[in-house]
């Protein structure tokens, strides 16, 4: 069986990574999310996102979280329906290990301001640097053979930061194979980037703004974003909670995993620019507990009760 890039299986557990990324002005927080794509399982997933676009005529339309306004249930609502149904499947593919899916949330209310200029360029690629190095540590990623991120700001410091990394960090263990070829600045848009490896690139976008909005009061008219939100927040109340996060049995450990991080702390610059994951964890404070919307919502609802 070919991979997703048509080459045959030789055995070998490889990747193809897609990231994208978002902000929330509500709550002052930056999001990395990277999803990693079995390349042996790549075609076919590709082909099922592909299809359930195609059932609704909407085979080469972007799809993006954003833009979900409507019920699925609507006339105009077809946006959304391929969103949960993408969402859906995707469940499906963590829950058989043919992808994993890292949300990486930097808590820019407790950031310092380590750099007098391109503060925003340099918090951007930091923190990209920090979730892509903490996931394929997390995950135990064999190999990562290609790496694809949405193009946007910044996107000529993260290819070299990329480049950076694999030449560096890793000590060709983890990144040996990519190489200035395999690292792509890809439009989410198909029609833009005239491939259809932009479907990965849009589901990312899907599953990072259905766990980003979890922690956040959604807008009145964001109705199928909402929906989006509630196809997904069971398995985001799974790891939102060190307890539950941490429970080897589930279906979904290490496979999905959602880190914020910094909390309060006296990092300093040297500590928070280091090449040392493990000491800017311990150092910063990775965390995932943080209540949800709803769970906020549950909550005061129960203290004004006393």
């Amino acid at each position: 069986m070919k991979d997703l890039f048509g080459f045959e299986n030789d055995g070998v557990s490889r990747f193809a990574l897609f990231h994208d990324e978002s902000e929330c002005n509500k709550s002052n927080f930056l999001y990395h999310g990277f999803l990693f794509v079995r390349n042996e399982y790549g075609r076919k997933i590709l082909d099922n996102l592909k299809d359930i676009k195609q059932k609704y005529n909407k085979g080469f339309e972007e799809i993006h979280f954003h833009d979900l306004y409507h019920r699925p249930d609507s006339p105009h609502g077809i946006d959304t329906k391929i969103a949960i149904e993408w969402l859906y499947f995707l469940r499906e593919c963590l829950e058989k290990d043919f992808v994993k899916f890292y949300f990486f949330g930097a808590d820019k209310n407790n950031i310092k301001n380590f750099w007098n200029r391109e503060f925003d360029k340099k918090l951007y690629l930091r923190f990209f640097e920090i979730g892509l190095k903490s996931s394929i540590r997390w995950f135990n990623i064999d190999v990562v053979s290609h790496i694809f991120f949405d193009e946007g700001r910044h996107d000529d410091g993260r290819k070299e930061k990329i480049e950076w990394i694999s030449n560096y960090f890793f000590d060709n263990k983890f990144l040996h194979e990519i190489n200035h070829k395999n690292i792509f600045p890809l439009n989410s848009a198909e029609k833009e980037s005239n491939s259809e490896f932009s479907n990965f690139i849009q589901a990312v976008d899907i599953l990072l703004g259905s766990v980003r909005l979890s922690f956040a009061e959604p807008g009145k008219n964001q109705y199928g974003q909402r929906k989006c939100v509630e196809s997904f927040i069971d398995i985001v109340e799974r790891f939102n909670n060190q307890k539950r996060a941490s429970n080897i049995n589930s279906k979904y450990w290490k496979r999905f995993c959602i880190q914020f991080f910094p909390t309060p702390s006296d990092i300093t610059k040297e500590e928070f620019l280091s090449d040392n994951i493990e000491s800017i964890k311990k150092r910063g404070g990775f965390y995932c507990d943080r209540l949800t919307y709803d769970q906020k919502l549950a909550q005061n609802s129960n203290l004004t009760l006393f």
